[in-house]
């Protein structure tokens, strides 16, 4: 649950400011429809990844059943799409990072860094990983919620106005676009092959984790197009600091940009132990050179 967490709390501390400019205030709305919409998808996987507990996830279930060639378009196709995840993690950490230090240093240096550590964290084995992602998603939603109790009794009314702004285009591209922040809830099937009693853990995870999450992202973005206007939220890309500092001021503020540096490193955490795991699946099916398929013997 840990994992699957942490491969989505992150887009909360990014993605509403950018999507809000797409819709409005109905952002929230978005946000429950694109889970709705990822729905099917998870019921699928955990059925399965029961079937076929293996490291690789959606790899393995592609190639299966459409053959070598899908199976190697699909491997790559989302090796590099959960790399590319754990990237846009980074430039986030960044924009909450430069909130807490002036730093001479340039933050992707600093990217690159903490991408590192995060590296020698998976060198140690998944279970280090999920100890260190269950603490952080505890710190991170305990933040999001004092949030919500100081954020929804002032909501403004002038803001919650009009519902759908740019009409029912705006939010069907608002929908496509927050879309992506679920995409980790499906991504545990990926290490299926390293989780105990998969049959009874991996469709719970996946089902509890997309019911938690979607609760998470409608109440706090709705309570963030309450309290912070469009104008101010369209080209923000620390919005729940901006929510924060409205609230609260400076001592809250400082407390949620260093939430949001957690959880952000742990989404990139989460995105870099899924994505290790397509190369390795593709590898034991000789469609990748097999020094892939090494496993520390310690380490696992």
């Amino acid at each position: 649950i840990a994992i699957s967490i942490a491969g989505m709390l992150g887009g909360i501390f990014v993605l509403p400011g950018i999507a809000a400019a797409k819709t409005g205030s109905s952002i929230w709305l978005a946000f429950l429809l694109a889970a709705i919409c990822i729905l099917p998808a998870v019921l699928s996987k955990s059925e399965l990844a029961t079937a076929m507990p293996k490291s690789g996830g959606t790899y393995v279930y592609i190639e299966r059943a459409f053959g070598p060639l899908f199976g190697t378009i699909s491997g790559l196709g989302l090796w590099l799409s959960l790399l590319l995840k754990s990237a846009f993690c980074l430039v986030g950490f960044g924009a909450y990072l430069l909130v807490l230090t002036n730093t001479s240093i340039q933050i992707e240096y600093l990217s690159i860094i903490f991408l590192f550590l995060i590296m020698i964290l998976n060198v140690f084995g998944v279970k280090k990983v999920g100890k260190v992602q269950l603490f952080v998603v505890i710190v991170s939603i305990l933040g999001l919620v004092s949030l919500l109790f100081l954020g929804i009794p002032q909501v403004k009314k002038e803001y919650i106005n009009p519902f759908i702004k740019y009409g029912k285009e705006g939010l069907i591209a608002s929908i496509a676009f927050v879309y992506v922040a679920y995409a980790g809830v499906t991504k545990v099937a990926a290490i299926a092959g390293e989780v105990k009693n998969p049959n009874r853990n991996l469709p719970l995870s996946m089902i509890f984790s997309l019911f938690l999450i979607t609760i998470v992202y409608t109440t706090i973005s709705y309570a963030l197009v309450g309290n912070v206007s469009l104008e101010i939220l369209k080209d923000d890309y620390k919005p729940i600091h901006t929510l924060a500092t409205n609230l609260s001021g400076e001592w809250l503020s400082t407390t949620i940009a260093i939430i949001g540096v957690l959880t952000l490193i742990s989404m990139a955490n989460s995105g870099v132990l899924a994505s290790s795991r397509f190369p390795f699946a593709m590898a034991n099916d000789k469609l990748l050179p097999n020094l892939f398929t090494k496993v520390h013997n310690k380490y696992l």
